[in-house]
């Protein structure tokens, strides 16, 4: 239920404020092209990280203000700063890895992090993340670091649906598609998923 995920992640774990920048990583995926419409509509500042021009391209229709392409970038950290010059206010974290570094060296103080998904991890699930700890940066801001389940708002998906469906049929809500055909397509879609190379939710037709 990536819209229904989109909605909650953005709109109660992360609080964000109208104006406030927020960050979303593999924002033309299933939930990240939700949710940064989802930030247009209610007049936050959408910014995307996505793995091609292309993907970026299609943020943008959508409503992403700009972005950061992390597979050519040099700098991720440098050019999240530049994508996001008044910071980081709420970052929409679906992958973990060198992309969460390069949010949390750009959140500003009281920024709120929505742990989503975690991809970018996806070949050691089971072993320690290791990579650039954050807890004094986390100190320094005050930040919040909050993961999230849908599960755990199943009593308010009555309000989340009456609000995607109306944005849907008010024009306000797009999606793209990534369709495999076949069966034997399976193993190699959710390869091509877990790489992100898939554009938009990926499905797989029977």
């Amino acid at each position: 239920m990536p819209g229904l995920t989109a909605y909650f992640a953005l709109l109660k774990t992360g609080s964000p404020k109208a104006g406030e920048t927020v960050l979303i990583s593999a924002a033309a995926g299933a939930v990240g092209q939700i949710a940064g419409q989802i930030a247009r509509i209610k007049g936050f500042d959408p910014v995307a990280v996505a793995g091609s021009d292309e993907k970026l391209e299609w943020c943008k229709e959508l409503g992403y203000r700009t972005g950061v392409n992390h597979r050519t970038s040099a700098d991720l950290v440098a050019d999240v700063a530049t994508a996001c010059p008044s910071g980081v206010d709420v970052f929409v974290d679906n992958t973990a890895g060198p992309i969460h570094d390069a949010a949390m060296l750009n959140l500003n103080t009281f920024g709120r992090v929505v742990m989503v998904g975690t991809i970018a991890l996806a070949d050691r699930f089971d072993q320690p993340d290791i990579g650039l700890r954050h807890l004094r940066r986390t100190l320094i801001t005050r930040a919040r670091i909050e993961g999230f389940l849908l599960d755990d708002h199943e009593s308010e998906y009555e309000t989340a649906i009456a609000d995607l469906l109306s944005w849907y049929k008010q024009g306000l809500l797009q999606t793209r598609e990534d369709v495999a055909e076949g069966i034997e397509a399976v193993p190699h879609a959710f390869v091509r998923m877990l790489k992100g190379e898939n554009f938009g939710k990926q499905l797989v037709k029977l």
